[in-house]
């Protein structure tokens, strides 16, 4: 998306130890973690700036007329958090913004539990393997379904870790599913699978494709 949009302004929420970050290859960067697992301070310049802080405190105290081509959003696993981040990084988005939203698609029942200490637990017990993790931020998708008609989505679900990609365009067939945000909160990993259809899922092949066509067509 980067190379063929030609964007130069990139802010990363959840940065972790950056290796999404410092693989990007985008002008101007600006990544947001409550605690980086590097130490930011020697990677700092002109083009690359570090926010050691809480999401919601950077959007509310340190953003000021920013405005970021991508923004992706890979911050704490939970509807609440991812949610209220992206309703943030509206403020400092632009007609031709594009949101890449981090695992929307949980990989199993124990990923999908939005406590991670839990999830590890329960999957333990189980006699699973692995410490897979996606929380219930799959559900993020369905408030923007259904609460944001004037924005078009997709998920990518091949090559790797399934993301959501957001942009806007109005969706011109748009039917709320739930209608509710209260009901959103109460979905679960199975009425997920019963309804992944509203995920919009596709290959990434197919994603970028569709992506970049409508971006064109805006422009």
């Amino acid at each position: 998306l980067a190379h063929h949009l030609s964007v130069k302004h990139y802010l990363e929420v959840g940065v972790a130890s950056g290796d999404t970050f410092f693989a990007v290859d985008i002008e101007n960067k600006v990544a947001i973690d409550p605690k980086f697992r590097f130490d930011y301070r020697i990677n700092e310049d002109e083009c690359n700036h570090f926010f050691e802080i809480p999401s919601d405190l950077y959007f509310t105290k340190f953003c000021k007329n920013e405005k970021f081509d991508i923004i992706f959003l890979d911050g704490l696993h939970t509807f609440e958090q991812t949610f209220r981040d992206f309703c943030s990084s509206l403020a400092v988005s632009h007609d031709q913004t594009i949101w890449l939203i981090d695992d929307t698609v949980p990989s199993d029942v124990f990923s999908a539990w939005p406590h991670q200490m839990e999830a590890v637990k329960f999957r333990q017990k189980a006699g699973l393997p692995g410490a897979q993790w996606h929380g219930d931020v799959f559900k993020v998708v369905f408030a923007i379904h259904d609460f944001f008609p004037t924005l078009s989505y997709l998920t990518i679900n091949t090559g790797g870790n399934p993301q959501t990609v957001v942009w806007k365009t109005p969706r011109s067939e748009f039917r709320p599913f739930c209608n509710s945000l209260e009901e959103i909160s109460r979905l679960s990993y199975f009425e997920l699978l019963k309804n992944i259809q509203v995920m919009n899922p596709m290959s990434q092949k197919e994603a970028l494709e569709k992506v970049l066509e409508s971006c064109r067509l805006r422009t």
